[in-house]
């Protein structure tokens, strides 16, 4: 008996025999002997490595097929041992087929590069973690597009909404943002960027310092903490500062707090003294639940994803001070 794309789907269905099964689970725990070098990375990096790998042996494959040398792997293979065994599984069953083979697939690494999408569809805001370590929180109906691995000189993205970054120190490889009519650079830095439609479009900065351009004009202004940049009438940009841009971005500061068996109420209250804002639920069952957590050096958005994974639940943004919670039972 032997490892194929038919019996793995049978095996995925329910529909093989049991010694079948027995074979693909002997199959599967085999790869157990061998240490995952994968489990330290993150999904969007365990992503970026599938389409990277895949690229390389197809690319390999119609090189061989252009030899007359016909094809041992294909994308519906790929996906159902991705599947059913992983990426290690598929790493170690790919160099085995290879060696049973009389010819040798180079595997050369290709130039080409996918771009990533990533859409927030929802209600509450989403964190998105880059190939570079970099973190994305992005508003509800905001997006972002990024490759799936950065080139040699630059970490690129493009962005439409509104998201906040927090980026990671490289000097030597600036991080830009094209957002519509401004080009934000920076090299390590937290600050948000808004490009609205209907809404002019701004750079409002945390911590570190950061360049903001017109795409067209070629306009630079520099900012650093607690200052701002609007693009007025699509063709001035005014630089702003003071305590209202300060409260106004309480939120991405980061603080540290501990509850103890407090009840959500309570905690919403504490947040909301803390960061200036509105958090509520108008569900009885979430009011009274009790809570416990030590958030150390943590911005609020960090603080409410932790929340709604502990009990269960989800919030809405209602606008850019307000935050409703409720139940995933009742959404």
């Amino acid at each position: 008996m032997k490892i194929t794309p038919q019996l793995i789907r049978k095996y995925l269905n329910n529909t093989c025999t049991p010694e079948e099964k027995e074979f693909v689970d002997e199959w599967y725990n085999s790869f157990d002997e061998h240490p995952d070098p994968l489990r330290f990375l993150d999904e969007v990096e365990q992503e970026g490595l599938k389409r990277s790998m895949y690229n390389r042996f197809t690319q390999s494959v119609e090189q061989k097929r252009e030899k007359g040398g016909g094809s041992f792997f294909s994308g519906k293979l790929y996906a159902v041992f991705c599947a059913a065994a992983g990426i290690a599984a598929l790493l170690l069953l790919i160099v085995k087929i290879a060696d049973t083979r009389s010819t040798t697939i180079d595997a050369q690494p290709t130039n080409l590069k996918a771009n990533v999408t990533f859409k927030n569809t929802g209600s509450s805001i989403l964190k998105r973690i880059l190939p570079d370590r970099s973190i994305v929180w992005l508003n509800p109906e905001s997006a972002i597009t990024y490759p799936d691995k950065f080139d040699d000189h630059t970490r690129e993205v493009k962005l439409t909404g509104e998201a906040f970054f927090e980026v990671t120190k490289d000097k030597a490889h600036p991080f830009i943002i094209n957002s519509g009519e401004l080009i934000t650079r920076v090299w390590g830095t937290s600050f948000r960027v808004k490009a609205l439609k209907n809404a002019p479009a701004e750079v409002s900065v945390v911590t570190g310092k950061v360049s903001v351009t017109q795409s067209e004009k070629g306009q630079e202004v520099m900012l650093v903490a607690n200052q701002r940049v609007t693009l007025l009438n699509h063709n001035k940009m005014v630089k702003h500062e003071g305590k209202q841009i300060e409260n106004e971005m309480r939120i991405w500061k980061k603080v540290s707090l501990s509850f103890e068996d407090a009840p959500l109420s309570k905690v919403f209250a504490a947040l909301n003294q803390r960061f200036g804002i509105r958090i509520y639920t108008k569900e009885a069952n979430l009011n009274a639940l009790t809570f416990t957590a030590d958030f150390t050096d943590q911005s609020l958005p960090a603080i409410l994803e932790m929340i709604k994974e502990s009990v269960n639940a989800a919030y809405l943004v209602d606008d850019d001070k307000t935050f409703v919670f409720k139940s995933n039972t009742t959404l």
